[in-house]
């Protein structure tokens, strides 16, 4: 039986991430699902690991990786290079489900190549909230903060408009928001295993 891949997205600043850290070491015992780890040219924030966070590589390394099809889907966002390694088909042909955190432009293009895919789109209630989330990580400029405000806008409207997930999470209270997610999740594996 091969995998399940749970494709996770927000507005930068709505505690995606978040959200699936602290949901799965819960799951562990009750299912087989790991986070599939992405690659970025990024530079680390402060807290985050190479490998468990994002595998960090240069420009140069991920277009290297770009000419040599080592990733199902890359792209382009806040002047760094985003990609999820093409292994995630193997990995679910051999029936592990996995977890990616992606942004709508790489979910879109996943959609296309992968069956047995769930969507999830996580939101906050306003752009307010997503703003102040932005300025409390400390780790953005201000016009940085406000390019990806920009682009918050974009994806809700997108979203509103053309409802492309099929669950939504609203991610105001994060316990509720956790909960949500975790109720997603078992519900679909358990779905999917019957």
């Amino acid at each position: 039986m091969s995998g399940k891949l749970f494709i996770i997205s927000a507005p930068s600043g709505a505690g995606k991430t978040s959200l699936v850290d602290d949901v799965l070491p819960r799951l562990q015992d009750v299912c087989s699902i790991d986070r599939l780890i992405t690659y970025t040219s990024r530079e680390k924030r402060p807290g985050e690991q190479d490998g468990v966070d994002f595998n960090y590589i240069s420009d140069k390394e991920f277009e290297d990786k770009i000419y040599q099809g080592f990733f199902i889907e890359w792209s382009r966002a806040y002047d760094h290079y985003y990609g999820s390694p093409a292994d995630v088909v193997k990995d679910m042909a051999n029936g592990k489900s996995k977890i990616l955190v992606i942004d709508q432009v790489g979910a879109r293009k996943l959609i296309e190549r992968i069956s047995n895919v769930v969507t999830i789109w996580i939101y906050t209630s306003t752009i307010d909230v997503l703003k102040e989330r932005l300025v409390k990580r400390g780790c953005n400029s201000l016009a940085q903060i406000e390019k990806r405000v920009e682009r918050a806008r974009f994806e809700l409207e997108q979203e509103a408009k053309n409802k492309f997930y099929k669950y939504h999470i609203l991610n105001d209270v994060f316990d509720d928001a956790t909960k949500n997610l975790e109720q997603i999740l078992v519900n679909e594996l358990k779905k999917f295993t019957l």
